[in-house]
């Protein structure tokens, strides 16, 4: 039983601990810090990971923290950095020994817990995170001049992008994006049942936490994508076009722009592409294909310690 918890991020959010708690090979813990006086300071969302290799045969049991956690707005940032030491040292008591490693991704202020995370011997990555500004100016106007005329064609040839709101539309645009995802090795989806999970409230209802746009010509679902929502940002999650049966249609590019015109509508005033962090160098192409959205690219840091503090030594000696 979650108690009631602060708004913040959704890599925070009840809905992100029920969305990893029904997911293979995952379980969350959700910490929650109080005063004395009984009210929430703040809340982090640690996942326990495992994943299997079968060549060669591997068990292995990780800890991720996505992110720096939710906090009260009245917090200054080392405040916010005191209760995340206290987070961090409770995760310490509860590791067992079959971790590999602890890992700190999604960190959006470089110098957030600097010391904290160096104190522990925890090695600084370099990483990126990637959004584009819907405040200052229309979508439109960021894109490239050849997204711009991708658009442009593939309206004219008759595609329209929405949110699905019938089971039909919701089935089809998960299913089209479980077959695009089954052969992506460094993005992983999450079971279908999962997402249907994220996209309604426990009533039944579309939950506006949560939507899944998708992309038609004539009548034909070719593309579609799922973005998860905080007070003012809007958060790419997963995205998937049938690009090769149809090139000219430019399917993969209308589910994200779905999603970005979505959030302008609505009034938020970020949009981040989710799927941008903590990539591999072999992805790099991926991430130079969504800044044709107009996206920023802002330089953080992702934080990895071993389970062996020699792996660690050495490894600060090299990246510090």
């Amino acid at each position: 039983m979650l108690p009631t918890l602060l708004k913040g991020p959704a890599l925070h959010s009840a809905l992100m601990f029920r969305t990893l708690e029904q997911s293979r090979g995952c379980k969350p813990y959700m910490l929650v810090g109080y005063d004395k006086e009984g009210k929430e300071m703040g809340h982090l969302l640690i996942i326990k990971r495992r994943s299997i290799r079968i060549i060669p045969p591997v068990l292995n049991y990780w800890y991720t923290i996505n992110g720096e956690g939710a906090y009260r707005s009245e917090y200054s940032n080392a405040k916010r950095e005191e209760i995340f030491a206290m987070f961090l040292e409770k995760i310490f008591d509860m590791l067992d020994f079959r971790h590999t490693f602890i890992e700190a991704l999604n960190i959006e202020d470089s110098r957030f817990a600097y010391s904290t995370f160096s104190s522990h011997n925890f090695i600084p990555m370099r990483d990126q995170r990637l959004y584009i500004s819907l405040h200052s100016k229309e979508p439109h106007e960021r894109l490239t001049r050849a997204y711009k005329a991708h658009i442009r064609k593939a309206e004219n040839s008759g595609v329209t992008n929405m949110r699905a709101t019938t089971p039909e539309e919701i089935k089809e645009g998960l299913k089209l994006m479980r077959n695009y995802y089954r052969s992506k090795i460094q993005r992983k989806l999450p079971k279908e049942d999962v997402l249907r999970t994220m996209l309604y409230t426990p009533d039944g209802n579309l939950s506006d936490e949560a939507k899944l746009f998708i992309v038609k010509h004539r009548n034909k679902i070719i593309g579609s994508s799922l973005c998860i929502y905080e007070d003012t940002r809007a958060c790419l999650a997963f995205s998937c076009g049938l690009r090769k049966s149809h090139p000219l249609l430019y399917p993969g590019i209308m589910a994200i722009w779905a999603a970005i015109t979505d959030a302008h509508k609505n009034g938020y005033a970020h949009f981040e592409f989710l799927e941008a962090r903590a990539l591999p160098l072999m992805q790099r192409k991926f991430i130079q294909t969504l800044l044709n959205y107009g996206g920023k690219q802002v330089g953080t840091l992702r934080w990895y310690r071993f389970k062996w503090n020699w792996i660690n030594k050495i490894l600060r000696k090299i990246y510090i």
